[in-house]
């Protein structure tokens, strides 16, 4: 769970606001936002089970469940999990943030991680991909997105904390917590550009 009041804020906003943001951010439409990416990965790793950190409103659960995988979510807003189990009836979710995923070690062939290590402080990113690594094999696929700039801030109209890199800052960042980055692109956003990484632990 979070443990830093930037984290504690950022959950209390999903959980209060958690319907209104999945209505707002294309939550209950049917295709996943990043089709073409998860296609992507689906070519990167045809098979598996696949742990998503950030279910969110579980759009990108039911995408991923389509295409076969194994699936298990997490989020650490009970809110935002309520939407996707909502969505998923049939579906494991746990509440967990990436901090204290607890599953086997190496439970996991891939993992899918959209718009979440964006909430994550800069001081604490090391942490979250470690945790993550240690719940993905060897040689396993991820996906992870991030919000291009620069430095790290606090959106005063929502509380949310965001931090922001280049691609080659974040992709060093990858690279030192022992995640290779096979693919990388830019995808403009609604508001600002997006960082795509595909990446091998």
């Amino acid at each position: 769970m979070p443990t830093t009041n930037k984290e504690k804020k950022i959950v209390a906003y999903y959980d209060k606001k958690a319907e209104a943001w999945a209505t707002a951010h294309h939550g209950y439409e049917e295709a996943s936002y990043w089709q073409s990416e998860m296609e992507r990965f689906h070519e990167l790793l045809p098979s598996g089970k696949v742990l998503e950190i950030g279910s969110g409103a579980g759009k990108d659960a039911e995408a991923l469940i389509k295409m076969g995988y194994g699936y298990i979510g997490t989020d650490a807003s009970e809110g935002l999990l309520k939407v996707a189990q909502k969505r998923n009836s049939k579906v494991t979710f746990k509440h967990v943030g990436v901090y204290d995923l607890d599953f086997p070690e190496h439970e996991f062939d891939g993992f899918w991680t959209a718009a979440t290590l964006l909430h994550v402080p800069k001081d604490r990113i090391d942490e979250a991909l470690q945790r993550i690594k240690t719940q993905v094999k060897p040689g396993g696929i991820g996906f992870i997105t991030m919000k291009a700039g620069a430095g790290e801030k606090e959106d005063p109209e929502t509380g949310r904390w965001f931090a922001y890199y280049s691609k080659e800052g974040f992709q060093e960042v990858l690279e030192r917590n022992g995640l290779e980055v096979i693919e990388e692109k830019n995808r403009k956003g609604e508001k600002d550009w997006w960082l795509c990484f595909w990446v091998k632990s």
